[in-house]
């Protein structure tokens, strides 16, 4: 699954808006959009920061979904 898409359904699957998820990540709103479309690929350390924010108080997402979207974004995952 491409990242955007992997992206997308994580922070759904975490109950989060882009808004929650920008605030929790300290990145931009429009910028997660961008992220979630397509038209930006992140940096290894924006997808950690876009993973702890979806772990932030939520049981719903774990080390699993954080190291396929590592994955999804060509970068090696936490966990060996």
């Amino acid at each position: 699954m491409e990242f955007g898409k992997k992206l997308q359904r994580l922070r759904e699957k975490a109950g989060k808006s882009r808004y929650e998820l920008s605030k929790l990540s300290g990145l931009d709103q429009a910028f997660i959009g961008r992220l979630e479309t397509g038209e930006k690929n992140p940096s290894r350390n924006t997808v950690i920061r876009l993973g702890i924010a979806l772990v932030h108080g939520n049981t719903e997402v774990s080390q699993y979904d954080i190291d396929e979207l590592l994955m999804s974004a060509e970068f090696a995952p936490l966990s060996k």
